[in-house]
């Protein structure tokens, strides 16, 4: 049954081209794959109702373009998983689905849930067509866990690498220390630990290393993680928990069999380095990125825009409907060997005309900006601008010579001066959002050369030269419509309104 599920923007902040149920909440990316030409895209998904707990959302989709929901296909329903499925990877196998995740059980009595009273059980179950599975049969739990480890150990990442199924973990240690096991088996039901990692300072980098994948990209390999906990600095880590990944060299299979204890080890293997970890999202709303490869050979890369616990930091002030997904971005090194992620191609043809940026068409002339920069006043004089009708656009900006800022509506600017880009809120559609800072000296090129910015609605996502960083976040203007985008870079800018995705409710 086609629904249409944009309806009442104004008040709902509905989009147009980012996947959004019905009703309930969206959370981690969880599952993705491909399976004879179809995307299946799966996700935490609390639905309001009916209300059956905290499970596992599912699309699929041919194209990237066209999306069917078919509601909550894997919920909390036996004991293997009675308080929670959680998140997991989905293998292809034999032409099948193999979907892994973790199921929460809470027992009984005096405990914290952390240290104690937690079984995490690492589950499978087996479909056909992405929507109807196997009974649950659990494969690793706690008792297949280094002694060391505490009761969080989830997100199980399968796949296949040189004759055998293997499976990360993210864990916490008995004293709160983030790190990730890895296991391996001959036929996906029976697991052995292989090894483990975290990082080898004396201090712990977070207290728990959530959703770990692997990924390989023209011969390398690359760990991401998210990292919880780890202390904000003025131009890292200014989220509440926060992505990004560690260069691996060789096979990190390699890397983590080099655990000298294993199962009998005090604590995991140190053999990564702080420093070689590379923050990927400099925004407000990201977290729980996944990485899968399709048919087309693609590593695709698709995160959760939304963050756990901010409650106290700045909200969601949707009604029936919480969070989203990014768009599936394809994830490339460029020449200086960093990881770049940018929107598949299917999203170009979306794409309506393009929207000439001309000087008539800019905001202002000169004006204040708010607090939370560092420049008082801003000086519009020859800028360019462009409006789009539906609250959409997607604008390319190249070619980047010196400073220069972007003003989106009159509620969000990017703004860079001398070795900062900051994105910063001049209005409550931020909803308690502020500021974040990006230093342009770590970027490979030392300098910011080029610009793609995506607004849909209620989602802004930002792509930095060519994708080596992003700035995802979520905003609320009271006008969702005629948006206007001006520039004051001395720059090619190019822009285009965007169209929908076509939805398609079977839930």
């Amino acid at each position: 049954m086609a629904v249409d599920i944009n309806w009442n923007p104004k008040h709902n902040w509905r989009m147009h081209f980012h996947l959004q149920t019905p009703t309930g909440g969206l959370t981690d990316p969880n599952g993705l794959s491909q399976l004879d030409g179809i995307y299946h895209f799966y996700h935490q998904y609390t639905p309001k109702w009916p209300a059956v707990g905290h499970g596992w959302g599912h699309w699929t989709s041919p194209d990237l373009l066209t999306w069917t929901f078919h509601g909550e296909v894997i919920r909390p329903d036996c004991e293997l998983d009675r308080n929670g499925s959680y998140s997991g990877s989905a293998l292809v196998k034999d032409g099948k689905l193999w979907c892994y995740y973790t199921g929460n059980v809470l027992l009984e009595g005096d405990h914290d849930y952390d240290f104690s009273g937690r079984l995490a059980n690492e589950n499978l179950v087996i479909s056909e067509d992405g929507s109807t599975f196997t009974p649950k049969v659990r494969v690793l739990g706690n008792g297949g866990y280094p002694a060391y480890c505490s009761n969080h150990v989830r997100d199980p990442k399968v796949w296949e690498q040189d004759g055998a199924y293997h499976m990360l973990l993210g864990a916490r240690t008995m004293d709160s220390r983030g790190a990730v096991l890895l296991y391996s088996s001959a036929n996906g039901y029976e697991w052995e630990l292989e090894g483990s990692a975290t990082n080898r300072e004396p201090g712990a980098f977070g207290y728990m290393w959530e959703c770990p994948n692997v990924a390989r990209i023209d011969g390398r390999e690359f760990l991401f993680v998210c990292p919880q906990g780890v202390p904000k600095q003025p131009f890292k880590f200014q989220n509440i928990h926060n992505c990004g990944y560690f260069p691996v060299d060789g096979k990190l299979i390699d890397v983590m069999a080099q655990d000298p204890g294993k199962m009998d080890a005090e604590g995991p293997f140190g053999c990564f380095d702080m420093a070689d970890f590379v923050e990927t999202d400099y925004g407000f709303d990201f977290y729980c990125p996944q990485v899968f490869e399709d048919e087309k050979g693609r590593v695709l890369y698709v995160g959760w825009i939304g963050l756990p616990d901010i409650e106290f930091q700045y909200e969601t002030p949707t009604r029936e409907w919480m969070h989203t997904l990014t768009l599936p971005r394809q994830l490339s090194l460029n020449e200086a060997g960093r990881v770049c992620f940018w929107p598949v191609e299917e999203i170009e043809k979306l794409r309506h005309d393009s929207v000439a940026f001309t000087t008539e068409a800019a905001q202002g002339a000169t004006g204040y900006v708010g607090s939370q920069t560092t420049c008082d006043m801003f000086d519009l004089t020859g800028a360019v601008g462009a409006r789009f009708a539906n609250g959409t656009a997607d604008v390319l900006i190249q070619n980047i010579e010196g400073e220069g800022r972007v003003i989106i509506g009159a509620d969000l600017e990017l703004l860079l001066y001398g070795d900062v880009l900051e994105l910063d809120f001049q209005s409550p559609s931020g909803r308690w959002r502020t500021n974040r800072r990006l230093r342009v000296s770590d970027l490979s090129a030392g300098r910011v050369t080029d610009l793609r910015i995506i607004v849909d609605t209620s989602v802004v996502e930002i792509y930095i030269n060519g994708g080596e960083k992003t700035m995802t976040t979520r905003w609320y203007p009271l006008e969702v419509e005629n948006l206007a985008v001006t520039s004051t870079f001395a720059a090619l800018h190019t822009g285009w309104e965007m169209g929908s995705y076509k939805f398609i409710n079977v839930g």
